[in-house]
């Protein structure tokens, strides 16, 4: 039996943000009702809780929990959120389940739209039968709980007509030789959905006496951090502070340059959108015209000296003067200082670290780009040229945005988001990126720095008593996905040599023997690594030979990227055998020979691999084991390419030979579901601590 189901909760009203918060794991939080529909019958509504309702919620349970018994497949829009409700409140199900958002974004092929149910609907044609009816009172913190019974039930019983209708007109869609290769991801996504709702449910334990330790270290270091870029300032810019918010003057510090006339400038470059709302393609000129270009629309930044403004005798301002000789109220600022009491004067030598842009790519609204990427390519200029204090000023820079972010996202996205029993359940969504990897949010678990060596993890911990923290993570797993996918013999066979391509590429990059190669450099050198397998050419000197000499020892890799051009230009779509797909509508062959989206083109398919069909696998099969050898073990998070336990005291060696297995073997899933021999061995290291961060190699032998 196909039940098509939907819930309506209460909500609460997150003070940060403003934005509801239908968490099914907060303390506060209630069902108000399910309601559901079987087959082609009438839906059926059943409240379970609201103010002006007198609700015996047992009965209504049994009869939903009858349907649950006998149903097959469950279907909904967003399920995963409906399925965890029905777990908390009390209710079994362990069948299948379809997500009519999921479909949604596989047609869409990555494409940035949304897949909504009201954005659905309209997209197929669909009529919405839920309408607005709720969006006034939920703007105004009104929970269902709250509004009218009958705007609830028509709510409710609307939105499981409109998602009958959408799975309708899916199932012909998915029935059509043009999307028939889609069906494979489908199942797979539908399939792991459950596994991604329970590792939602069970959660993460945070030690909140170590995250108040990290987040005091964090705010010292900030500081200190503040303090380097101040003292660099002065050493560069003279006397006149900047503000290093204002990417206008971070901008002129850095570069040394300040832009005259900005609406030229912005005419000049194609700085802006177009009427997709998507940047302008910069035009076409050589390095030295760009050069000339900015020679003639920017003036060069001075050091300055400061001095007592004259006209207030540093006051920042003054009394005028009536015409009885009395002074007026009020003081008047001074326009010649701006009220600071001094004036900057001018001296002759060049103020700034006098960094030169890589482009025209590197021009932005205010002058020159100062993104992460940008500053990360300047700092190894900096330290190629000797540059001391632009090295120093940049590291910090860079160090400090990181530090910003942890605390905002991680520190406080932690805090705000801890439920009930110090449990903090990040959500997972299957339908954001465009390469159908997943992401989490509330807070962002998946965006953390690479390495073992984040503090943050230091916060997450078992909530068994004497249990302890495993992590298995895939080693190498972009570079052997690239591999597989292209047939490189000299990549395969390096792999099965052993080589540590993360230590060679940092031999390269630091000139130094792979030997004298330590762990940090190690680390950095990854994002080096995995730069070639997406086409980057950019970078310093060593940089850029080593990519090119990357490209060379592996030809077999750049026939591939060129095949995926092609194929992306010809068919404005790019295919992978687990029947992934990843739309480039736009694509169009370059004067160079590129395509213009070549970077994702050659990105999509690794990442889309790894993340979204590697891992989902792996994970799936791990959950039915621990389940089948009745674990008391849990899962608890995933990120990227490596999976997270709370191991319960004494199932370690258990556990853990569990999950390497199930992450090792994965290739034996390939054979069985695509029919694809997998040459490329998957390598997975297994570590344990009483902590997500303190942790040490755990011997499977």
């Amino acid at each position: 039996m196909i039940t098509f189901l939907d819930v309506e909760t209460t909500f609460q009203i997150n003070p940060d943000n403003r934005r509801s918060d239908p968490s099914p794991f907060h303390k506060d939080n209630k069902l108000v009702s399910v309601q559901y529909a079987t087959g082609g019958d009438a839906p059926v509504f059943k409240w379970f809780y609201h103010q002006d309702k007198d609700v015996d919620p047992r009965v209504n349970h049994a009869a939903v929990q009858n349907v649950l018994h006998n149903t097959k497949l469950l279907v909904g829009h967003n399920i995963k959120f409906d399925l965890m409700w029905l777990w908390e409140a009390g209710f079994v199900y362990d069948g299948h389940v379809y997500d009519t958002m999921i479909a949604e974004y596989l047609l869409l092929r990555g494409q940035k739209w949304g897949v909504s149910l009201a954005d659905s609907c309209a997209r197929r044609k669909v009529s919405l039968k839920k309408g607005d009816l709720v969006e006034d009172y939920i703007s105004n913190g009104i929970g269902f709980d709250k509004m009218p019974p009958e705007t609830v039930e028509e709510y409710g019983l609307a939105d499981i007509v409109s998602t009958r209708e959408l799975f309708l007109v899916h199932k012909e869609l998915f029935n059509r030789d043009s999307n028939a290769p889609l069906r494979q991801h489908l199942k797979l996504m539908n399939n792991f959905l459950p596994v991604l709702a329970t590792i939602e449910q069970n959660g993460i334990k945070i030690d909140f006496s170590m995250l108040n330790k990290v987040q005091s270290d964090y705010q010292i270091e900030k500081s200190q951090l503040q303090i380097q870029m101040e003292d660099v300032c002065h050493a560069v810019m003279g006397d006149k502070m900047i503000n290093f918010a204002s990417p206008e003057q971070l901008s002129q510090l850095i570069y040394s340059r300040r832009v005259t006339d900005k609406k030229k400038w912005a005419e000049t470059f194609n700085i802006g959108l177009n009427e997709k709302g998507k940047p302008l393609l910069r035009p076409r000129m050589s390095m030295n015209q760009f050069a000339g270009k900015v020679k003639d629309m920017t003036t060069r930044i001075h050091k300055t000296r400061a001095e007592q403004c004259g006209n207030c005798k540093g006051r920042g301002d003054f009394y005028k003067v009536k015409k009885d000789g009395s002074l007026w109220k009020n003081p008047t600022r001074c326009k010649a200082c701006g009220g600071e009491g001094v004036i900057y004067v001018p001296l002759p030598k060049i103020g700034g670290l006098t960094m030169n842009p890589s482009g025209i790519n590197d021009v932005s609204a205010s002058g020159f780009a100062t993104d992460k990427t940008t500053l990360a390519r300047l700092l190894s200029a900096a330290v190629h040229k000797g540059n001391d204090n632009a090295a120093k000023f940049l590291k910090a820079t860079i160090r400090l945005n990181a530090v910003d972010v942890y605390l905002s996202s991680f520190i406080g996205g932690i805090s705000r988001n801890v439920k009930r029993n110090g449990i903090l359940h990040p959500r997972f969504n299957q339908c954001v990126t465009r390469t159908t990897r997943l992401s989490s949010s509330d807070p962002n678990f998946q965006n953390q720095p690479r390495g073992n060596t984040f503090p943050v993890r230091a916060v997450v911990v078992s909530r068994f008593e004497g249990g302890s923290i495993l992590q298995a993570d895939y080693s190498q797993l972009e570079f052997r996905v690239a591999a597989q996918l292209c047939g490189d013999e000299k990549m395969i066979k390096d792999i099965l040599d052993g080589v540590d391509v993360h230590k060679y590429t940092a031999s390269v990059i630091y000139e130094k023997p792979e030997s004298d190669v330590t762990k940090d450099e190690r680390t950095a050198a990854k994002a080096h690594t995995f730069k070639p397998l997406y086409g980057g050419t950019s970078g310093t000197p060593n940089e850029v030979a080593y990519y090119q000499a990357f490209v060379d020892k592996y030809p077999a890799l750049a026939k591939w990227h060129a095949d995926l051009q092609t194929e992306a230009i010809t068919h404005n779509v790019v295919s992978l055998h687990t029947g992934q797909q990843f739309a480039f509508p736009d694509t169009k062959r370059l004067a160079s020979g590129a395509a213009s989206n070549a970077p994702s083109i050659k990105n999509y398919p690794v990442q889309g691999l790894a993340g979204g069909c590697v891992v989902p696998l792996a994970l799936i099969s791990l959950h039915n084991e621990l389940r089948n050898q009745g674990c008391k073990s849990l899962v608890i998070n995933t990120v990227h390419d490596s999976i997270v336990l709370d191991v319960y005291p004494g199932e370690e060696k258990q556990v853990a030979r569990i999950t390497y297995n199930a992450m090792r073997y994965v290739d034996k899933l390939f054979e069985e579901i695509y029919n694809i021999k997998w040459r490329v061995p998957l390598e997975v290291d297994v570590e344990i601590g009483k902590n997500w961060l303190d942790m040490e190699a755990f011997p499977l032998d």
